[in-house]
């Protein structure tokens, strides 16, 4: 599993959250991102760890459909060697709200 982190030499304002894309590809073989925001991590990799124990909640409890039509969320996977997005959620001193610059 690969992680795809922000730069943060280039952005600005202090991190709020971080918003972390799961890449899951169904049954199907259709490709889905969800994505989760998790305030109150330290770093990029607790926000993973984080958003992969509510995705792992999520498909347990049948909050999200699977697109198969019988709602039970169970055809879904983490998708392998498909990078996860990380982004630090930015708040600048106005408030205004930001994601931050994708490195690379």
């Amino acid at each position: 599993m690969t992680i795809d982190t922000v730069s943060t030499a280039r952005t600005s304002g202090s991190p709020v959250a971080w918003l972390v894309g799961l890449p899951f590809r169904s049954a199907a073989a259709r490709a889905v991102r969800l994505y989760y925001v998790v305030a109150d991590a330290e770093n990029d990799e607790q926000a993973v760890r984080v958003a992969l124990e509510r995705a792992d909640r999520d498909r347990d409890g049948n909050r999200y459909g699977d697109g198969d039509g019988d709602g039970d969320g169970h055809d879904r996977q983490l998708s392998p060697g498909t990078p996860i997005e990380v982004r630090r959620v930015l708040r600048d001193p106005l408030g205004n709200t930001s994601l931050a610059v994708r490195s690379g």
